[in-house]
């Protein structure tokens, strides 16, 4: 596991942009990333689409959404909608570069995933509660679990995060446009990555970097099992760091 310690949010920005590139730039004929819709990438991608825009070299780059949540009456999936208003617009990805995750064909999608190569490169945050992407505690059976879905009165964190969802993300107050399900990537599907980035900012990640870096793995911190994982980097500010700093 290797760290990368940055002194703000704006070197952190200018490293996850890094960290992105690194993976872009390549040789083969495809590379898979799967990113992550969180707050704290936002500048970080506004950097990275100014660079990769209109550029052929990154014509062989294609990005995977790991969750969503399909709410009544809406045409697009929420995460999908943040991804394209935090990169995807701005860096003018080609729509057949971008792979949702849909109600009628995610339980073929973890095939499909294989079928294209394997995912290069997953890119994520983490929750304060240790979950990665939709994966709350107590809402996976085991660590083998693999794109699934996530019942809406699974945990009361799922429902609280629905309910957040469509208050803040849709400004709706209508219940009944909660879905009956989300739908994610499991600890199997982002283990089997080639390469995993997670980035923490701020104090109240700093708990966080400790369960999930050097504390016992457990699933009731998710986050945790990726401490076998054999290539992962972590980039962190001097804030997310301050627990960690003198073991990293």
């Amino acid at each position: 596991m290797k760290f990368v310690l940055v002194k703000d949010m704006d070197e952190l920005s200018e490293a996850f942009e890094q960290q992105m590139l690194k993976h872009m730039y390549s040789q083969k004929s495809r590379v898979n990333m799967a990113i992550t819709t969180g707050s704290t990438p936002v500048k970080g991608y506004k950097l990275l689409s100014r660079f990769v825009k209109g550029k052929k070299c990154f014509d062989n780059v294609h990005y995977y959404v790991f969750d969503e949540f399909w709410y009544k009456d809406d045409p697009v999936g929420i995460c999908r909608r943040a991804l394209d208003i935090k990169y995807f617009k701005d860096a003018e990805v080609d729509e057949s570069h971008i792979h949702n995750l849909e109600e009628d064909t995610y339980e073929n999608a973890e095939a499909q995933l294989a079928q294209d190569g394997g995912l290069d490169m997953v890119i994520m945050g983490i929750g304060t509660n240790g979950h990665f992407c939709g994966n709350q505690p107590g809402t996976f059976e085991n660590w083998n679990e693999g794109i699934h879905t996530i019942d809406r009165h699974k945990t009361q964190v799922v429902e609280d995060l629905l309910l957040e969802l469509l208050h803040d993300d849709l400004e709706s107050e209508d219940e009944s446009r909660i879905p009956n399900h989300y739908i994610t990537m499991g600890p199997r599907t982002v283990m089997n990555a080639k390469s995993i980035v997670f980035i923490l900012s701020g104090e109240n990640k700093a708990e966080v970097a400790k369960k999930a870096f050097f504390d016992p793995i457990t699933p009731d911190f998710p986050v945790s099992i990726f401490q076998l994982h054999p290539d992962v980097t972590v980039i962190l500010d001097e804030d997310a760091a301050q627990l960690v700093k003198d073991r990293i």
